[in-house]
């Protein structure tokens, strides 16, 4: 790519969200990237966006953007349910592009939108940041080295946050589970995007999936009850299985938040075993702490040199994707992801162990 990349952004607005905290931090401050316009839903809200963060450029809708020569790279960070209407005027205008996770509401989506994406030869990412955490970084690098000897099996267990007892009305869609923004597509596509990563992909699957809850409580700003929404979206996940490694994998997702564990992932070998803490389950944009025995040693907390958090990851994610052969989770990679998800779906449904394909 380019020394500079000229970025056309969709979703940044001026009442805060992922975008402003995640994005805007690395994009501002890069010397490799430039905002050069952005569009939101309305022009109205892309004017006062533009005022905000200091972007000459505005539009109304992504056909303008996308058409506009001084952009080269489009980012879209929405919801999920508009990714694929939003992102495909920059491909059809031969724009690189980014998008966050999921890539599509399903895996037709996101397939629709790789083939698209090579046919027009153009480059792409999907953010899933957590392979640019510290803590992530740092084990790979440990089993890498083989200090762990071979990998024996593996334990994630994570709250999801979301999918609790309430919510509010700026992500009460993440509810319905045929928006295909949920607990097992977001937290449970980014948690073990980060294992397979490091350990490798399912040889299969077998899941369970399950709505503790079948309503959730919709709540004001002041924390008052509006109503209550159904509950379609999944609020518990087990998936268990070997890895093509040959290790052992299981992961428990559940809904909300709690006093006690959070966020555990326990990594077991023949010489060593590695645990990860964590306040909140979410991987992705939080900062962990990570532990390590060593043949047979008592367990130490290793702390990574590097700084952590969601700005942190999303940016380093950026700096890959600029590079010349850069480490970042192309599109390709985001529907072998999906396939997986798709996968424990059919063997939630079906009772049955299931496969998927694990290369685009």
């Amino acid at each position: 790519m380019s020394s500079k990349i000229n970025v056309g952004f969709i979703g940044l607005s001026t009442k805060g969200g992922w975008a402003s905290v995640a994005h805007v931090p690395y994009l501002k401050k890069s010397s490799i990237y430039t905002i050069k316009a952005l569009s939101n839903s309305s022009i109205e809200s892309a004017k006062s966006a533009a005022e905000t963060f200091a972007i000459k450029k505005y539009y109304a809708t992504p056909e303008e953007l996308t058409q506009d020569p001084e952009v080269d790279t489009v980012v879209v960070s929405v919801k999920v349910p508009l990714h694929k209407r939003l992102i495909t005027p920059a491909l059809e205008q031969g724009k690189n592009a980014i998008v966050e996770w999921p890539l599509g509401r399903n895996l037709q989506e996101a397939e629709e939108l790789t083939q698209l994406a090579r046919s027009k030869d153009v480059k792409t990412m999907v953010v899933l940041q957590a392979r640019q955490s510290s803590v992530v970084k740092k084990m790979k690098e440990i089993i890498d080295s083989g200090k762990l000897g071979t990998i024996l099996s593996t334990h994630q267990y994570a709250a999801a946050f979301a999918w609790g007892a309430t919510t509010n009305e700026n992500i009460v869609y993440l509810a319905d589970i045929e928006n295909g923004a949920n607990m097992i597509t977001i937290n449970g596509g980014h948690l073990m995007d980060a294992m397979c990563y490091i350990l490798g992909e399912f040889d299969s699957v077998t899941a369970t999936v399950h709505n503790s809850r079948k309503t959730i409580e919709v709540r004001d700003e002041k924390g008052k009850k509006i109503r209550d929404a159904p509950l379609t979206s999944h609020d518990q996940m087990s998936v268990s299985g070997v890895l093509t490694s040959g290790a052992y994998a299981s992961v428990h997702i559940r809904g909300g938040s709690y006093k006690g564990t959070n966020l555990l992932w326990e990594i077991e070998g023949t010489h060593g075993e590695l645990q990860v803490r964590g306040s909140i389950g979410l991987l992705q944009l939080s900062s962990p702490t990570l532990w390590a025995s060593f043949d047979g040693g008592d367990m130490e907390e290793i702390t990574p040199q590097d700084e952590q958090g969601s700005h942190v990851n999303v940016g380093r994610a950026y700096d890959e994707f600029a590079k010349e052969g850069g480490l970042y989770p192309t599109w390709e990679d985001a529907v072998v992801r999906h396939r997986m998800i798709e996968a424990i779906y059919k063997s939630a449904a079906t009772g049955t162990k299931q496969t998927y394909k694990k290369t685009y």
